[in-house]
């Protein structure tokens, strides 16, 4: 009963949390569904964002961070935000690579900017457990800089560990 709601919403463009929702409801009748709607363009911006995580974590599929890329230049912060929150970290394509640094370099909202830069430091390794409090906030402080110059070294730096 309780997928069968969600559905109705979801046809209906849905939001993040109906499509978060039909997962929870039953994952395997809702990949099924989501996949459809995704690929026809039927959901709302948070609904896409919110399924494409719920797709890749059952079905890891490197198309699906198209959607999350699209996001990342969204009219919304919210839907930025999300969208660099939720996009795998997993796989850094350079399509990927090239949708977090234009965040970083442009965004003027906080919290796009701090996922983004969180993300771009997750796909390359780089967390508070992986590396040296010093040396997380070196990474974290040169991307989160005002003066352009800095985080493009830091960039660099970035680029660097992962060839």
């Amino acid at each position: 009963m309780a997928f069968d709601y969600l559905l109705k919403l979801v046809l209906k463009g849905g939001s993040r949390e109906s499509a978060n929702g039909l997962f929870v409801a039953d994952a395997a009748r809702a990949a099924l569904v989501i996949r459809q709607l995704l690929d026809a363009g039927k959901l709302r911006e948070s609904a896409e964002i919110a399924a494409a995580w719920n797709l890749y974590q059952t079905q890891p599929d490197q198309s699906l961070l198209q959607v999350f890329i699209r996001s990342m230049s969204s009219a919304d912060k919210y839907n930025r935000a999300n969208a660099a929150f939720y996009v795998p970290a997993d796989v850094l394509t350079p399509e990927l690579d090239a949708a977090l640094k234009g965040m970083i370099r442009t965004e003027t909202e906080t919290l796009p900017l701090v996922n983004a830069i969180n993300k771009l430091l997750e796909c390359h390794g780089i967390t508070r457990e992986s590396v040296s409090k010093d040396e997380f906030s070196a990474f974290y402080r040169g991307l989160r800089s005002d003066v352009s110059s800095d985080k493009e070294k830091t960039f660099q730096k970035l680029d660097k560990i992962a060839s």
